[in-house]
């Protein structure tokens, strides 16, 4: 597969080509209406979605649902599905340098001081009926290490707040860490938002790796070529210059503002906090920019948590654990089930696997291993494994007062939480009795190809 596009744009537009864009004419309100359709999108395991009639924002366009299948990760990273995990590991070692141009495309309109107004430039989405207000929830924000210089970005959720204030939520590093450094110094920080980069770049920001390295980097090997970047307007800062929107901004030292409520990844309501402020001082975007949109609770949120955080996992259990051949994150849970596929091995290396993964990840609280007959990602499957492979007297594995996940809201006050491993494999001197039925791989091919021409031509 290729990757020849620039930007988000030109990743839709091959989207279309292959027929796997929906565009949505009919008048919609970025207030709850778009994020109702990405929901149904996903649940149907839909197409992107290109939304052309936003009230309030006349011949702006807002696109969704873009990441929210393994095929389109793949595309974006030229890679084919079946492949996805072993191309993702191998690209994102492959660090390309980003590269400097001086006429950056994401600069086609600029707005300074009175010029910016939040609310009618961005024609961000109100998610659910509890949330505070208008939120970013794919923007990625950029900023330098005071001590070493160094820039790294990542994804926050943003509410705009008035015309020219953002609150941006910073409860992961190494942002926060920035953050901290530059105020005890007394100085403000210097923040970028961007929205709608190449999806490498999206990718990689949510890519986990040692603080210091660039993620341009990393998004560089995932793209196969050198990210184009650009200074921004004001700030000593360098972003994709092919983003279809920059916002520049400060947080000044102890400046706070209220956030939340918000429906969050986690499919709960967070609370109202105290986030920081960030003072726009400029936004720009590109001609004909297309607007983002990433619907929280989502299969988008779901594909980006297994590709980026789940393949990581599988990587370093498979290191310690050679019998382990696949793990996916459980849909909706934000990497609080997991599932993993393996080969023959004995009991106390599996409770050993299962162990290792709750200590790596606090966010995993089930696992549920099963044999590698079983397609992980086809959870009619797993729950079969569950039904004729398991037995609660006997496969169940609890472990309590173990670090549980922050966000997880059963936990106890100290922050523990009790954890279940189940164990859905067959005995293997009994193998017969537990044979999956089937078909012939040749017959399953052909009618897949029978059903897909119908389809088209129907």
């Amino acid at each position: 597969m290729t990757n020849n596009w620039e930007d988000l744009v030109g990743f839709v537009d091959s989207l279309r080509l292959d027929g796997d864009v929906v565009e949505i004419s009919e008048k919609v309100n970025p207030r709850f209406e778009i994020s109702a359709i990405l929901k149904a999108l996903g649940e149907m395991d839909g197409p992107a979605a290109l939304f052309s009639n936003v009230v309030g924002f006349p011949g702006q366009v807002t696109v969704g649902n873009v990441l929210a299948h393994r095929r389109r990760l793949a595309k974006a990273i030229g890679a084919q599905e079946s492949n996805l995990t072993e191309s993702y590991l191998r690209q994102k070692r492959e660090f390309v340098e980003p590269v400097l141009i001086d006429h950056a495309p994401t600069k086609a309109h600029v707005f300074k001081s009175n010029e910016v107004n939040l609310f009618k430039i961005l024609p961000a989405l109100t998610h659910h009926e509890e949330d505070s207000g208008p939120y970013l929830t794919c923007g990625i924000a950029f900023c330098r290490d005071p001590d070493t210089g160094c820039q790294s970005m990542g994804v926050h959720r943003v509410k705009i707040q008035s015309e020219k204030e953002l609150a941006i939520y910073l409860a992961t590093p190494p942002v926060s860490r920035y953050l901290q450094k530059t105020h005890m110094r007394g100085k403000p920080l210097e923040i970028a938002v961007i929205i709608g980069p190449d999806p490498a770049v999206l990718m990689a920001s949510v890519t986990w790796c040692p603080e210091g390295i660039d993620k341009l980097q990393i998004a560089g090997g995932l793209k196969g070529r050198p990210i184009e970047i650009a200074e921004c307007e004001e700030l000593n800062l360098r972003v994709p210059a092919h983003s279809q929107y920059v916002i520049e901004g400060v947080i000044r030292p102890g400046d706070t503002v209220r956030d939340g409520v918000f429906g969050e990844s986690s499919g709960i309501y967070s609370e109202e906090c105290g986030s920081p402020r960030i003072e726009v001082s400029v936004v720009s975007h590109k001609d004909q920019p297309l607007f983002q949109a990433l619907q929280p609770w989502s299969s988008e949120d779901d594909a980006l948590l297994n590709l980026c955080y789940g393949t990581d996992l599988f990587e370093r259990v498979r290191s310690e654990f050679s019998f382990v051949q696949d793990l996916v994150l459980g849909s909706g849970t934000v990497g609080g089930h997991c599932i993993l596929a393996v080969r023959e091995c004995t009991r106390p290396m599996m409770l050993s696997a299962m162990a290792s993964i709750f200590g790596r990840n606090f966010f995993v609280k089930r696992v549920v291993v099963v044999d590698d007959d079983i397609d992980i990602r086809n959870y009619k499957e797993v729950e079969w494994a569950l039904a004729t492979r398991f037995q609660a007297d006997r496969d169940l594995f609890l472990m309590s007062g173990l670090q549980g996940s922050p966000i997880d809201p059963s936990c106890s006050p100290d922050g523990s939480a009790s954890k279940m491993g189940m164990d859905a494999t067959f005995p293997k001197g009994r193998a017969e009795a537990f044979k999956k039925v089937g078909l012939p791989l040749e017959s399953r091919k052909l009618g897949k190809g029978i059903l897909n021409r119908a389809m088209k031509h129907s």
